[in-house]
């Protein structure tokens, strides 16, 4: 189905500043390590053709054999200390390899997405010119879609931002505040445990 041929790309290759010392996404949350909670919400079934990727900055990652059984294959993104930027970028030149409507973006530091958030955006994209981004009031927000169009706009990005400037421009799909939270330092971590 048309409809469904999107690549689904989760961004776990962030310096993870913020946090310290360790790497966030390892660290025990929920009954399981942070990284993967994105993973196994995320509808994989929807996308058969291997079009789901997490990018990460080592093919090593402790999440990796997690992210493997959810149905996930790990790319690694070589200039993942330049940036969210360049995962984006790396994300839009998978999906246009394999030919993708559409690519969803989603961050692994966010596990409060469920799936059925997940489906609705893929749901609520139709063109190729469509952007659709979550959003809480007034926060615009990974996960997001972009149809096809406008994926090579997502080739060239670089630096810290990601592509803030173009869910600037994006439809919304409103969703509950909790489901945005990102996990950024040890103290959300603890606070959301």
């Amino acid at each position: 189905m048309a409809k469904h041929k999107v690549f689904i790309a989760v961004l776990a290759a962030g310096s993870s500043r913020r946090f310290g010392e360790e790497d966030k996404l390892a660290q025990p949350f929920r009954g399981q390590r942070l990284g993967q909670h994105v993973c196994r919400n995320a509808p994989v079934d929807w996308v058969p053709g291997a079009r789901a990727f997490v990018i990460a900055s080592s093919l090593d990652h402790p999440c990796q054999p997690a992210w493997l059984d959810a149905g996930f294959r790990v790319a690694m993104n070589p200039q993942a200390a330049e940036g969210m930027g360049n995962s984006v970028a790396n994300a839009a030149r998978r999906a246009i390899k394999m030919d993708c409507n559409a690519l969803l973006i989603a961050l692994a530091d966010m596990p409060f997405v469920p799936r059925q958030h997940f489906e609705a955006l893929i749901e609520a994209w139709s063109e190729p010119d469509d952007i659709i981004c979550s959003a809480a009031g007034r926060l615009r927000s990974p996960p997001a879609i972009f149809g096809r169009n406008r994926i090579d706009d997502l080739t060239t990005l670089t630096g810290d931002t990601g592509a803030r400037a173009l869910l600037k421009e994006a439809r919304t799909l409103e969703c509950p505040p909790e489901w945005l939270v990102d996990i950024d330092t040890p103290e959300a971590l603890a606070r959301y445990a």
